[in-house]
Parts: structure tokens; sequence; C-alpha cells
């Protein structure tokens, strides 16, 4: 707010360059400028007055910087950028009014004296005109202004303050950047806004770039072409029939597709959009979100997926089972030992299914495989006296849901042996076993030692060779050798690397 100043009379009254000059030209007027490097104002040269007159008549903040030390002259608009420090700037050096700005105020002059301009566009300062300091940005020109003779009396500085411009897009920009976490916290792709009369979408520049359009255009407005050419082939017809049906119904859209990347990745989007009339409810515009759900289809197909391998499994495990009860019932010489030697086989095979187990259960891109060293855990454990009675030497092999099963079913006829008749019937007993990589094939060897005395094969080949030798020769595509020697059991199997992953 200017200062109110009496109106000047007779001798005293307003030099005839600031009678139109309204309250700063009163101030001017009243000011004592024989202090000042300007002198009296009466002395004031043509150039000087007139150029007084032009910024006291300007709406823009305007000051003059006069003289190599910038006495301010200034109008109404600078002096409100002035704030509490009007009126006493008037008159005053910029160098001592602007302390804070000193230096640079100070390279405004010498390069204004020089004849040069300079222009600066939101330049931060921190002013202190109000009592604190306070953070403002400036838009500022400052060029030389000559006298009559060419030389420069005075710096004109034209000043637009544009902090409340800064601090609204800052807070914009703010507001922006939340707006974006949330879209991402929810999973959004983007925002799209789809004209109806002229076929133009406009969207941000994540959806832009996700349905592989430059981001510039689509901000201005893209052919909706552009982003349909990414739509999956097999989705095209499904994605136009349901958009082209809300643009004539006026409905919401409310549809899912693939998309094809540029760098020919497949992506599942899911779009969600409102329609709008216009000012005769005719359907004007449909616009709308699009949010990626790639890894919930990815994680409904491997349900599906899942579902499947288990029907499968269940049904391969009932013929196993089955299988087993037919075979040993025809080698059992009564139920008490068919029901013995059943439970047995059933228990390695529960063994086997609790191993892979949380391979079938897991999550996608879990790895279907246990490894050799548990399976030999899980299947001798019962068996043995004590932990030390058996020793496992072999390199880390990983063993598949199928290969799992089979060879549990070989180990468990193993060990069962081994417990009734072998190393493992007595704690003196030891069993050793050492695998090895060979080309493709992984040996193993299975010794006994310690146990009772062995005075040859057996006299018959049980079920329980049979299964075995079927195990290892049909699933795992290898061989299973016995040697009866004398302190044990010393067997060898074969079996493919390949198979054993499966």
């Amino acid at each position: 707010m200017l200062e109110e100043v009496a109106p000047h009379s007779g001798s005293h009254s307003l030099p005839t360059f600031l009678r139109h000059s309204g309250g700063m030209g009163t101030l001017i007027a009243a000011h004592d400028w024989s202090r000042t490097e300007l002198g009296p104002i009466e002395g004031w040269s043509a150039s000087l007055k007139s150029a007084v007159s032009m910024v006291l008549a300007a709406k823009p903040g305007m000051a003059l910087l006069c003289g190599r030390q910038g006495t301010l002259i200034y109008n109404e608009a600078y002096a409100e950028t002035c704030g509490k420090r009007h009126p006493a700037a008037l008159g005053t050096s910029v160098l001592t009014t602007w302390p804070e700005a000193a230096d640079f105020n100070r390279n405004v002059l010498e390069v204004g004296f020089a004849g040069e301009s300079l222009a600066y566009r939101d330049t931060p300062l921190t002013l202190t005109r109000n009592g604190f300091p306070e953070q403002t940005w400036f838009d500022l020109s400052y060029s030389p202004l000559r006298d009559d003779n060419g030389d420069v009396l005075a710096v004109f500085a034209v000043v637009s303050e544009v902090t409340s411009l800064h601090v609204a897009q800052d807070e914009l920009r703010s507001e922006q950047e939340r707006f974006r976490q949330a879209l991402n916290s929810a999973g959004v792709i983007g925002i799209w806004d789809w004209h109806f009369d002229t076929n133009l979408m406009f969207t941000d520049a994540r959806f832009a770039e996700f349905y592989s359009v430059d981001p510039a255009r689509a901000s201005m407005g893209a052919p909706r072409a552009e982003f349909d050419a990414h739509v999956h082939p097999d989705d095209r017809a499904y994605v136009e029939e349901e958009t082209q049906r809300v643009a004539a119904s006026g409905g919401d859209l409310s549809i899912e597709h693939r998309l094809i990347g540029r760098d020919g990745r497949v992506r599942w989007v899911m779009v969600r959009g409102t329609g709008f009339a216009d000012a005769d409810g005719q359907p004007a515009r449909l616009s709308g979100a699009a949010v990626e759900i790639t890894n919930r289809k990815n994680a409904e197909e491997a349900r599906r997926l899942l579902i499947r391998e288990l029907h499968h499994r269940i049904k391969n495990t009932f013929a196993v089972i089955a299988g087993m009860v037919t075979m040993t019932a025809r080698s059992a010489a009564d139920v008490n030992e068919m029901a013995e030697v059943l439970r047995g086989r059933l228990v390695a095979l529960a063994a086997a299914h609790e191993l892979i187990r949380p391979a079938i259960t897991a999550e996608v891109g879990h790895t279907e495989q246990t490894t050799l060293a548990d399976l030999f855990t899980a299947i001798l454990t019962p068996h043995l006296y004590f932990p030390e009675q058996f020793t496992l030497t072999a390199p880390p092999v990983e063993i598949g849901v199928a290969a799992a099963t089979s060879l549990a079913l070989v180990l468990h006829e193993l060990a069962t042996n081994a417990a009734k008749y072998g190393a493992l019937s007595t704690a003196k007993g030891r069993l050793d076993v050492t695998a090895r990589f060979d080309d493709n094939k992984l040996e193993l060897d299975w010794v006994e030692s310690g146990g009772p005395s062995v005075t040859g094969p057996p006299r018959h080949q049980g079920f329980g060779s049979r299964l075995a030798s079927m195990s290892i020769v049909g699933q795992l595509a290898g061989s299973i050798d016995f040697k009866w020697a004398e302190t044990g059991l010393d067997a060898r199997l074969v079996m493919s690397r390949e198979r054993l992953s499966r």
C-alpha cells in the first residue's frame, strides 16, 4: 500500500512529467533527490523524466536503477514487490535496499552500464522484504537506458514476480506425483480419453508407452488405430466389437485383452471406461484407465495347469498302487505278509510324495525337484539303528517328480531287504552309498557290510526285485545289477541323467 502524500500546491505543485502518475508520482515529487547522485528533481534531464513517466504509467513491475549506485525509482507494481521496504526503498541504492541480493544487483549494474542487456527466467531469490526470509522466484529483464548523448544513465528493469505461479506448479507436480504413486499402488498403467467425433485418443505418457505410442503425440491426441495396432491379433475382433458397442450405446466399457510390446512381450491389460454424452444427449467420448493384469492371468493359467497336472499325477499314483496291490497279492504267502509288504511300499510312496509336495503346491516358477540326498534320508531313516550306519557320497543331484516316485520304490525295496536280511538288520551293520556322474549317466553303488554272512543270491526273484528292476529300466532308462558277496549285498544302479530330472 502506497503512503498518502498531501497534494502539492502553488510553487510545490507536481512537475509536469509526474502529474498523471498517481500516488507514486506524489512520493517521487516529495522525495529529497538532492541527497542522491541524481540531484534535485528540477535538474533531471529530459531523457530521465521521460523514462520515469513511462515507468510510472506501466502496469508490470518496473524500476530505474539510476547511476552507478543504482538509485531506485519505481512504479506501484514494483512497490508491491518491495513489501515493507517500500517506501524507504525509493531513492536509495538497490545494493543497500536489497543486501541479500547485492552481488546479483552489482552484476546487473556492471553489465547494464557496459551497454549490455540481461534476462532471467524463473530465478530463485531469497528476500527479507517483510522481516523474514522468503523464497521467491522472478522473471527479470535489464537493459541500458541512454540519454540524448548516448551515454547510459540508468538500467531499466522489468520485474515480474512468479512466486505464486512457481508454488502452484510445485504443488501441481507434487499432486501429480502423489496421483502417479496412487495409480502405481493400484497397478494402474495410465488414463485415457477417446473422442468419438475425431476418433482421437488423449492419454498420459504411461498409457501411451505401454501401448507403444509416442507419448507426445498421445498427449495432443493420437488416432485410436495407433493404440489398436498393438492389440494381440487374436483379441482385436473382440476389442473392436466391444468398443464400437459402447460408442454406439454410450454405456461403460469393461474388457480384458493382450498387448504385444515393441520387445515382443505379451502382456494382459484390463480396460475400464465411462461414457459421456454431448449437449444433445448423444455419446461423445469415453474416458477411463487401464490396469496390467499379466501376473494375475499367468497365475490363473498356472492354476489350470496345476489342476490338470494333479489329475494326471493322481491317476498315475493310483495306477502304481493298483499294480503294487496285484503283484504283492501274487507273491505274498498270506494276508498279513501282504499287508506288511504293501504298507511299507505305500509308506515309501508317501515319503516321496512329501518331498515333492512343495513343488506340486508351489507358486509359478518353482522348480519341481527334490535332491538325491533328501530322498535317501526320507527312505532310509526309519530303518537305521543310528544315523552313522549310513553314509552317502554323491555330487548334488536333483530329482524330478516322476523320477522321485520311481526311485523311492527302488530304494524302499533295497532298504527293506537290508533291514530284514542284510546290513541294516543289526546295529553293527553299515550301508555306504557312492554316486558319480559318467557323461549322461548317474552310477550309484550300494554297498552293505557288517551284517549277517551272505551265502549267495536268493533262490527266486520276488516282486520287490522285479519292481526295482522295472522302475530302473522302464522309468529311469538304466540298469540294476546285484553282487552277493559274503560281506553283504553290492548293488550297482545306473540311471539316465536326463530321466532323473523329470
